[in-house]
């Protein structure tokens, strides 16, 4: 060990002099068997290690069997041996020569005191000292002691910041991170000109591809072909509405002097409610009525609520438990009552203008 050995400070106080905080060092420590070696080292036996050690008295410097080297030497709070032992002579002296000058002044019985009080306290500081001293042979292993606890912080400092390093270079990698080239999927590319491992659901949500003419045509002979099987397989039609036309995927029911109504089919199962193309409103006005008097009729407005209640017949025919009207028994009763009110208004416009 190439350092001063120390030992924790200790108080030194007196009965009527204010405490003194001293401290050891073990500038030279004593020889215990009473042994000098002729270098001018001191030599001592370990009780503890069981084995001999020697300091060199010029310097300081202790011989240990066991090296401490790469411990940190912590000297915080610590003043040498031979500090505190002058600091105690100084401070006997002072004493003792204050003690002299004033004991002329004082009576004999004054004087016994004040050497009586002066001897008890320095014996008491001196045993102080005394005990200090012996214990002071242990500085070294405390003082080991010490270095260890520091190096075994130091150690932990470094632990922890090695693991915060660590986790704030985890939490960083998946912005920094690249994936590997992706050479399967590439040589298909390349080889075959498409990608087959596309997701299914991706298809839903891309336009399909247009129809050529011919696929077209095919698809609107189908859809006339499910109409024509739909009417002459019980669906079941007014007796107005007994005139029809299937072309083109639609078919045109008309009523002469009422409506005329093209119906579809948007998908190919049962029970399907009819889609509304288009509705033609025959009823006109009068045409020697003035432009403010004639009959407007909303189209848009009756196709919304007709398609309405084709919908809601065809939940109500799902359920066994309701008997309700057709389909196209309940649209003609919707549109012929339509047809109907603009009669009677045209009819009350006419009356008005004859009064």
């Amino acid at each position: 060990m190439g350092h001063m050995q120390r030992v924790p400070s200790t108080t030194l106080s007196g009965s009527d002099s204010p405490s003194q905080t001293v401290s050891s060092h073990m500038d030279g420590r004593y020889a215990t068997n009473g042994q000098s070696l002729p270098n001018g080292t001191s030599q001592a036996y370990d009780s503890e290690r069981g084995e001999p050690w020697t300091q060199n008295g010029a310097n300081g410097d202790t011989e240990s069997s066991g090296s401490d080297a790469e411990l940190p030497q912590v000297d915080a709070k610590m003043i040498p041996l031979s500090i505190t032992i002058s600091r105690l002579i100084t401070y006997a002296y002072t004493e003792l020569v204050t003690l002299v000058d004033t004991l002329p002044a004082r009576t004999e019985a004054d004087r016994r005191s004040e050497i009586l009080k002066y001897t008890n306290h320095m014996t008491d500081m001196l045993t102080k000292l005394l005990v200090l001293v012996r214990w002071a042979k242990h500085a070294p292993q405390i003082q080991k002691c010490q270095n260890a606890i520091a190096y075994l912080d130091s150690q932990n400092r470094y632990f922890d910041c090695a693991v915060d390093s660590i986790y704030a270079a985890f939490m960083s990698m998946p912005g920094v991170r690249m994936r590997n080239y992706d050479v399967g999927n590439a040589a298909e590319i390349l080889s075959t000109r498409s990608y087959q491992r596309l997701p299914v659901a991706i298809k839903r949500m891309v336009s399909p591809p247009k129809l050529s003419k011919k696929q077209v045509q095919e698809t609107v002979e189908a859809i006339s072909g499910i109409i024509r099987r739909r009417i002459l397989c019980g669906e079941p039609v007014p007796l107005a509405m007994r005139r029809y036309v299937i072309n083109n995927g639609r078919i045109v029911f008309t009523v002469p002097g009422e409506f005329e109504v093209k119906l579809t089919l948007l998908q190919y199962e049962e029970n399907i409610p009819w889609h509304i193309v288009s509705v033609r409103v025959l009823v006109a006005g009068d045409p020697l009525l003035p432009g403010e008097q004639q009959i407007a009729v909303n189209t848009r407005q009756i196709i919304d609520f007709a398609q309405q209640i084709l919908v809601g017949a065809s939940a109500q025919s799902q359920d066994d438990g309701n008997v309700q009207p057709p389909q196209l028994v309940q649209l003609y009763d919707f549109l012929h009552q339509q047809c109907f009110t603009v009669l009677l208004e045209t009819v009350y416009k006419q009356a008005t203008v004859l009064r």
